[in-house]
This record gives C-alpha cells, structure tokens and sequence, in this order.
C-alpha cells in the first residue's frame, strides 16, 4: 500500500472514531414524564413525586444518590420528607402531609447516565391556586413555564459535541505526524558507498 493511501486511510479512521464518540456525548439524557405533571392541577396534596428520564441514572452508592429534589411553595418551604430515591430511570421523593391550596414548584437535579448533572424545575398546583410566582432579577413577578429547565442542561450539549470534535482532530493530527515520521524513520537509507 502506496505511503498516499496508508495515510487517507488513517484519516478515514479517524473521521469514522471521532464522529462515533461525538454523536453519544451529545445526547444527555431528560425528563421524559412526571407525576405532577408541568402544569398539572391536583385536586388535593400529592404524597409523592415521581419522574422518569430517557435513561439511567447515575448512582454513586446507597447513601449518595445523585438526586436532589424540592418541592417548594411561595414562602420557600420544602414538602420533601425523607431520602429521595433512584431505581434506574425513575426518581421518587415522598412529600409531608398536609400541604395546603397554593402553587408549587418541583426543583430537581440529577446526574445523568454519562455523567453530567442535568436539572429542571416542574411547576403544579393544589387546588384552585394561582400558580407560584417567582420573582425575577428585576423583582418583577413571573410564571414559571412548563418543565423549565436549568439552562447548563442544553448549553453544555454542543460545548461537549464541539470539544470532542477538536479532541478527534487533534488526535488525527497527531497519528498522522506519527505516521509521516515512522514512514521517515524507516526509509531505507542512501550512502556515499551505495552510489
């Protein structure tokens, strides 16, 4: 095989392995559904929240899950009672007894299957309650939209894509000066007794 082709071939091996590491790291994983759901009016209190993702959470061990979840009111209170727990996709958190009409936000975080924490906020209400209001930098009151989500969990998708990008270019950069070299090194060598 011509030196030409050894090195077009190592490129195209390199192009193939980059873009096949790219494609998985850009895809964190997400909240797929949850019980309440964004904007959801409940009749009464629930007595847990429950969500579910695209794939499976990271878990460090028993007692460390990942997980943080708050149920919160307009005063700040959390509704949370006890540990929140992981078992595969799906995230619980058991809610105290007796919460009250008004509107509630749902505030978790949690670290996806590849490692990075992804977060959202997930606005309901008990009752006939306005939603919660949050005030903004301006202290101007807000709603809350639908399945709000922290704004790290997107931004950091397409840095990660453009990262490893520039991490398999240099790696091809670097196996194709090896291979220059190696081909240089193993030229056969002319001396003044060969001519």
């Amino acid at each position: 095989m011509s030196p030409v082709r050894r090195i077009a071939a190592g490129l195209a091996l390199a192009t193939i392995a980059t873009l096949a590491i790219a494609t998985p790291a850009s895809a964190h994983d997400q909240l797929v559904s949850s019980s309440p759901a964004a904007d959801e009016q409940l009749a009464a209190a629930p007595e847990d929240i429950t969500m579910s993702f695209s794939g499976e959470l990271l878990v460090l061990d028993e007692s460390l899950t990942g997980a943080v979840v708050m149920v919160v009111d307009a005063s700040g209170k959390d509704w949370v009672s006890g540990d929140v727990t992981v078992a595969g996709r799906t995230v619980t958190a058991r809610l105290e007894a007796g919460m009250p009409v008004a509107g509630y936000q749902v505030r978790w975080q949690v670290v996806s299957e590849d490692g990075h924490p992804i977060a959202g906020v997930i606005p309901f209400t008990v009752g006939d309650a306005e939603p919660m209001q949050v005030p903004t930098s301006g202290d101007t009151a807000t709603t809350s939209s639908a399945g709000e989500e922290q704004p790290d969990q997107n931004a950091t998708g397409s840095s990660t894509t453009l990262r490893v990008l520039l991490i398999g270019a240099g790696g091809a950069a670097v196996a194709v000066l090896l291979l220059v070299l190696i081909r240089f090194l193993r030229r056969p060598r002319t001396t003044a007794d060969d001519l």
